[in-house]
């Protein structure tokens, strides 16, 4: 199957499901429509939101009824991927913003073969550079197999760390060992879009909303999208030391419950991390 995202000019709407690995289809349609990755959209704004986040791999279809959804259709059809939705998400996080990125599958055609998702899975834990997590020792680095959906970047996770001692064992992983892979995840993505590695990233805020524990003994997916400048391939970053604001979103999963997100802001300055 070719997808669709292979042409640089392309819109945002597309003629057939099978065009793209994610479908964006307004809610009504989705009993009318056979994928495995349907994504229901209420609006334009939300439409807007996933197709940033999920970039070359996702469109809009609306198939014989886009006359019922003529906003939608008018701006899918005005919309480059890549261009207009390209670009750094310069706004404030969307209020249901936990909720509108649950919606997007975490086990995925883009992100299957490349991390653990269920207890039993094989695949083999590899630590991301702690170049990118401002760590010295590799064995301090939480965050592995990473893979980008788009703009959406996953992780696994470890449970354990050299950093951290906890006085009794515990069947689930400890909140303070939840908070450093938030942390991780929000620094190494931010890297990842293109802040280069000798940028400081200056946390001014963290607000961690818990659903469930999270166990131990079960794959960790994170995953975090970044309002800092997005995709790294647009422009280089200004390297002229001024402060950038941006906000980070986390989201940590096990067999498919998010058991719990966070928002991070932060101030990336040029400066020894």
């Amino acid at each position: 199957m070719q997808h669709a995202f292979s042409q640089p000019d392309r819109r945002v709407r597309v003629d057939s499901p099978e065009a793209v690995p994610f479908l964006l289809v307004p809610e009504p349609l989705l009993p009318d429509i056979g994928h495995p990755c349907r994504i229901p959209v209420k609006s334009v704004e939300e439409a807007e939101f996933l197709a940033a986040v999920l970039q070359q791999h996702c469109g809009l279809y609306l198939g014989a009824r886009a006359s019922e959804y003529r906003e939608l259709a008018d701006w899918a059809d005005a919309t480059p991927v890549g261009v207009s939705i390209g670009q750094a998400w310069k706004r404030e996080p969307l209020e249901h913003l936990s909720e509108l990125l649950s919606r997007v599958p975490v086990r995925n055609p883009v992100s299957e073969g490349r991390q653990g998702f269920e207890a039993g899975d094989s695949q083999t834990m590899e630590r991301i550079n702690p170049a990118l997590v401002h760590k010295r020792d590799p064995a301090n680095v939480l965050l592995a197999n990473a893979c980008r959906v788009g703009a959406l970047q996953q992780y696994n996770a470890f449970t354990e760390s050299p950093e951290f001692a906890f006085d009794h064992p515990s069947d689930h992983v400890q909140g303070m060992l939840l908070t450093e892979i938030a942390r991780q995840a929000c620094i190494a993505v931010v890297h990842q879009v293109g802040l280069p590695l000798d940028w400081a990233v200056i946390l001014t805020r963290l607000s961690l909303d818990f659903q469930r524990f999270v166990r131990s003994d079960v794959p960790i997916v994170v995953r975090a999208f970044t309002s800092f400048r997005l995709p790294e391939w647009e422009e280089p970053v200004r390297n002229d030391g001024r402060r950038n604001r941006s906000w980070v979103f986390v989201q940590v999963w096990q067999q498919g419950i998010c058991c719990f997100s966070g928002l991070i802001t932060g101030v990336s300055a040029k400066g020894t991390p």
